[in-house]
């Protein structure tokens, strides 16, 4: 999916690292390696599944920690294409997602690892999703991306 006239934003989540595509209106691409990927998540912060909520608050800020300083090199896009090894679209129910979304998934999935076993009873409990899951809701949150196309 290409928006016209805009940027496209691709994020390629790896088991030990991710990437960052961004192709220009123009057809050039810069790409950028993050360090943090689904298994790169354990032995720490996730060390169980599911996480922990002390686990998810640390995985947080190690997402966070990497994003931010990208934050100022990433263009506003209104859609981001979100490419990883899990099957995301059939776990989370579709492969267009809005950001609130994704917030509503994430609480529900904070709210299961806090003792509520029916709040996330549809979504996968392993330490992988979870990884996936934070990671999507961080970029979301803090890259501004409006919706998720995820192309599994």
């Amino acid at each position: 999916m290409r928006e016209t006239g805009s940027h496209r934003l691709s994020l390629s989540l790896g088991e030990q690292s991710s990437g960052v595509q961004i192709t220009r209106t123009d057809g050039t691409t810069i790409t950028h390696r993050l360090a943090f990927g689904l298994a790169a998540m354990t032995p720490g912060p996730f060390r169980q599944d599911p996480p922990t909520a002390l686990e998810l608050e640390q995985a947080i800020m190690v997402v966070e920690d990497a994003l931010m300083p990208l934050a100022a090199g990433i263009p506003p896009h209104p859609v981001l294409i979100l490419h990883s090894p899990l099957p995301l679209a059939s776990m989370l129910g579709n492969q267009e997602l809005s950001r609130e979304s994704i917030e509503q998934l994430f609480g529900q999935f904070v709210a299961m690892v806090e003792g509520d076993p029916l709040a996330a009873a549809q979504l996968p409990k392993d330490r992988r999703f979870a990884a996936a899951l934070l990671i999507l809701r961080e970029w979301m949150h803090h890259l501004d991306a409006g919706r998720v196309l995820l192309a599994d």
